[in-house]
């Protein structure tokens, strides 16, 4: 029996399933996979290749846009144009002489537009019911933005009798729009306006032209 020994080894026997190694373990038997199982899924990738990498690709570009969405900068904040009265500016600028005929006063305004959007001056007067007021060249007039206008202000007298001959009126009374908002505003041209305006008053409607005349005796 030697020779069957040298012919061919026996090496150790491996311990069968649910029985013990010898060393104190159990081996559990191992469940067999269904037939065919492990080609199902190789099968399916197969199959449907392309159907699959269509979802996988829709996924990373929704992923990819979620994030664009997510981290993209805020939107500067839009603001409304300013009121035409804070960006147009009215500044007197001298008398004229003579005045022209009619009026007892005639004048030069400058009218800037700092910034924004154009501002269109519809209309200048002033408080009194006593006076009229014309504007030359005539008004709408509009200014843009670093634009500056010189227009021609006339004032004639209406009613001497309740003229104020002092600096009684010492603003011009001004409708400004810019086409979104339309305002009135109040400009006060200055001390020098108002200076002018009552010498011209006062020599356009003297104070002995309101007396009574007195009766002959």
């Amino acid at each position: 029996m030697s020779g069957g020994g040298a012919g061919g080894g026996i090496g150790p026997l491996e311990p069968g399933e649910g029985t013990w190694d010898g060393e104190g373990s159990r081996t559990e038997p191992r469940t067999p996979l269904p037939p065919g199982w492990t080609g199902r899924p190789r099968a399916f990738y197969a199959r449907h290749r392309r159907v699959v990498l269509t979802v996988a690709s829709a996924a990373v570009l929704a992923a990819a846009a979620f994030r664009i969405y997510t981290t993209r900068p805020e939107p500067p904040v839009v603001l409304p144009p300013s009121a035409p009265s804070q960006t147009l500016s009215l500044a007197y600028g001298q008398p004229v002489e003579p005045a022209p005929d009619g009026a007892a006063f005639a004048f030069t305004v400058r009218v800037r537009t700092s910034s924004g959007p154009p501002v269109t001056v519809e209309r200048i007067g002033q408080p009194s019911p006593a006076l009229g007021v014309t504007i030359k060249p005539r008004l709408p007039a509009a200014v843009a933005a670093g634009e500056e206008r010189e227009l021609l202000v006339l004032i004639q007298t209406k009613d001497c009798v309740h003229v104020a001959r002092n600096s009684g009126l010492p603003f011009l009374e001004v409708t400004l729009s810019n086409g979104i908002q339309k305002e009135d505003h109040s400009y006060i041209p200055g001390d020098r306006y108002a200076r002018d305006l009552s010498v011209a008053l006062t020599r356009a409607c003297p104070e002995d032209r309101d007396e009574p005349t007195p009766s002959p005796s």
